[in-house]
């Protein structure tokens, strides 16, 4: 053994070769993809990242592990949106995915390792697509309201069909919300969270405190985000109490129009000219006159 190495000694014509050979190692591991994009997921089948696409069963190989981990990740995306990070075992994983319970070890290390890499691939293309349309919409000017009722329509209108065309997302994304350990929820403050604080300083600053009346603009991206998610959450549900099919254009039509009209509202000044009851009415401080001393004391 020599490193990655292993030399297969042979007799030809009486004389003595030393061929290079790939180990079982180099044949076991590979790298890693999620759903054929090439992207990896801050792991491989080893954890360790590196570069094998030398041996003769390289090609083979690789493509089997990429094959197993995109399983891997699908079986356990499916069953984290199911029944949570708490409520699935990676006994549970690896049976959905029909490998053995060493297998999956083999390839993710353990269940939070798998469960960030789950977490990964269903944030990317969600965030992506919203900072590509918000990014847009920011350098234009949205004190014009047509301009920023179109910019909101655009980014409805795709990431809606994102949404219903992997519905394992809104699931998925609405019960991280009830994770606890720090460790599970560190991929939003080195993600999304700074990309919505980002999104709203700057419309903000566009915007001005007289534009936006008093709103704090974080709170309502974040709630739109919860509603984007939480129309998706239970589309059956949905669909059967309004009677129409969950799967079809018209559900999927009525989600956007009803997306789009609350989030155009939340950011609307309000016609009423009476303030939140909730809001803390600013009050003018009096200053208290010394008492003034009457005469003959």
């Amino acid at each position: 053994m020599n490193g990655w190495k292993q030399w297969l000694t042979v007799k030809k014509n009486g004389v003595t070769i030393r061929m290079e050979k790939a180990t079982d190692r180099e044949c076991r591991h590979g790298g890693i993809a999620s759903r054929g994009k090439g992207k990896s997921h801050g792991l491989d089948s080893s954890g360790s990242g590196r570069d094998r696409s030398q041996g003769g069963c390289g090609m083979a190989t690789r493509k089997r592990s990429n094959e197993t981990w995109a399983r891997i990740l699908d079986s356990a995306e499916t069953l984290f949106a199911r029944q949570g990070y708490s409520g699935t075992s990676t006994r549970q994983i690896a049976a959905e995915a029909d490998i053995s319970i060493q297998t999956l070890q083999y390839h993710c290390g353990g269940k939070k390792n798998l469960y960030r890499a789950v977490l990964e691939r269903v944030l990317t293309p969600v965030t992506d697509l919203v900072t590509r349309y918000a990014d847009k919409m920011l350098e234009q000017d949205l004190s014009d309201v047509r301009v920023f009722e179109q910019s909101v329509a655009r980014i409805v209108d795709e990431l809606f069909d994102l949404l219903q065309a992997n519905p394992n997302y809104a699931p998925l994304l609405y019960r991280q919300w009830l994770v606890h350990d720090p460790d599970l929820r560190s991929i939003e403050w080195e993600g999304p969270i700074p990309l919505v604080d980002r999104w709203a300083e700057e419309t903000e600053a566009q915007l001005g405190e007289e534009g936006l009346g008093g709103t704090n603009v974080f709170l309502i991206n974040v709630s739109q985000a919860v509603m984007c998610w939480g129309l998706f959450v239970q589309p059956s549900f949905l669909a059967r109490y309004m009677g129409i099919d969950a799967d079809s254009p018209e559900f999927l039509r009525i989600m956007k129009d009803h997306a789009w009209e609350m989030i155009v509202r939340m950011y609307q000044q309000r016609e009423s000219s009476s303030p939140s009851p909730f809001r803390k009415k600013k009050t003018k401080t009096v200053k208290k006159r010394a008492p003034t001393r009457k005469k003959g004391k």
